[in-house]
């Protein structure tokens, strides 16, 4: 094996064994096997004991669950109906049915069933998350590696432990980074990459955004924003066949980066700023090569059921390494068309840029709630390839059902587009402003 191969073989193995490392330290903190409930911002929390059924696969007593976070659960046994409320807010689901119906306003849910186990009532931590975002009209995460379910926004110490958890991976490998790039070698290394298009030049064209090295630890300067689709793949189909996905996708990104621009010290680039095709790999290998802080994919959803009218509004999707349900498959199947495996690299993306992540979307839900007063589906987590394959902080925004003709119609008006536009560059100026004013992670090492 040549020289390169070796220092090469042992980066790999130092990254993966920090990786591991990382999990093993967070993953102790649970070794009771309980799953902790908790809020953002308040200070009680409890432990459950998970279930498992015939699989092995673990659940969450629904009663213990709901109790803590003060809803109401009945539960009719002949008509194997559960109904969740609380204040004005109520949830109902059916034992083994793989939805729940939301009340104010009406709309159903796909998600993993509920089921009976050991004579209890039992749902996964991912329909439990769903279950509570509805009823609490509040986000909540089901954090695996912590073995946490939480409800509310990510919170400034949240933020704060993961940048340094990354410093401190960065600073493992470092040196062996460093081993590798002295490495002599009997020909000058002439470094290409790919744009999104996937067409090859040489690092003159990259764009290196300058980054700030002044009191803080953490910076947001250089932002690539994903119109979805393009060319050939024209993404999902307006209600009459008419307009399509690419359309929308780049008529909203191109505003959002206009805006964007405005701020003098970033750094805004474009996976594509025409109709033409770009393939997955070549929208995350162009982040990933101008060494972005934030990519942000900009999509338009579509469901069979919107045929009817029913689905609408916003839905922000984080990424996580498995399918978290039925609904997820779903979406995932639209958007993934990349048969790349996205192995250890993708899980370690999560592990780091989680929280980040989440932050992100939670911002940008926001601005566009206040900005369009758009109903918001809840921040989701799937296994999309572009969020799993950047190495950066990273959400993707499903803006509008396409498939839904009254969705379609705001698509199409450039008003509309302008308003989404406006909330998604606010959502992201927010969140910047947020990890910028974060006290300086390097003293807290």
């Amino acid at each position: 094996m040549s020289t390169s191969k070796l220092f090469g073989a042992a980066l790999f193995k130092k990254i993966t064994s920090a990786f591991f490392l990382f999990s093993a330290l967070t993953l102790s903190l649970n070794a009771d096997n309980s799953i902790t409930l908790k809020y953002t911002y308040r200070t009680d929390q409890t432990q459950v004991i998970p279930l498992k059924d015939g699989q092995g696969r673990m659940y969450l007593p629904l009663a213990d669950v709901v109790k803590f976070y003060g809803i109401d659960l009945q539960f009719d046994a002949q008509t194997q109906r559960v109904m969740l409320s609380k204040n004005k807010n109520q949830v109902k689901l059916v034992l083994s049915q793989p939805m729940f119906m939301a009340l104010n306003p009406n709309e159903s849910f796909e998600t993993d069933p509920a089921v009976e186990i050991e004579g209890q009532l039992a749902v996964t931590p991912a329909t439990a998350q769903d279950l509570l975002a509805a009823i609490l009209g509040i986000n909540s995460r089901f954090l695996s590696d912590q073995q946490v379910l939480i409800v509310g926004g990510v919170a400034a110490a949240e933020l704060k432990n993961e940048i340094v958890a990354q410093e401190q991976v960065a600073a493992s490998v470092t040196p062996v980074i460093n081993a590798v790039s002295s490495v002599p070698t009997s020909a000058p290394i002439t470094e290409e990459i790919v744009n999104a298009r996937g067409e090859e030049e040489t690092t003159e064209n990259l764009i290196v955004p300058q980054k700030r090295e002044d009191k803080r630890g953490y910076h947001v300067d250089c932002i690539v924003i994903d119109p979805g689709h393009g060319g050939k793949d024209i993404g999902a189909k307006g209600y009459d066949n008419r307009y399509f996905e690419k359309q929308a996708t780049l008529a909203i990104a191109t505003k959002v980066v206009r805006l964007l621009r405005e701020q003098p010290e970033l750094t805004v680039l474009m996976t594509r700023d025409r109709d033409y095709f770009v393939t997955l790999k070549g929208r995350t290998q162009y982040a990933n090569k101008h060494k972005a802080d934030l990519f942000v994919s900009i999509h338009c959803n579509s469901t069979p059921r919107s045929k009817a009218g029913n689905a609408s509004g916003t839905e922000i999707w984080v990424y996580s390494p498995k399918k978290k349900n039925h609904y997820a498959d779903f979406e995932t199947s639209q958007e993934n068309t990349s048969s790349d495996d996205f192995g250890i690299f993708s899980d370690l993306s999560y592990q780091r840029y989680y929280q980040r992540s989440y932050s992100v979307a939670e911002n940008v839900e926001e601005y566009i709630n206040k900005r369009l007063g758009q109903h918001i589906r809840r921040v989701q987590q799937a296994n999309f390839y572009v969020l799993g394959r950047v190495n950066m902080p990273s959400i993707l925004i499903e803006t509008a059902f396409i498939s839904n003709p009254r969705e379609e119609f705001k698509l199409e008006d450039p008003d509309w587009q302008d308003n989404m536009a406006k909330a998604i560059a606010d959502g992201i100026l927010s969140y910047r402003n947020i990890v910028e004013n974060l006290v300086d992670v390097k003293q807290a090492q």
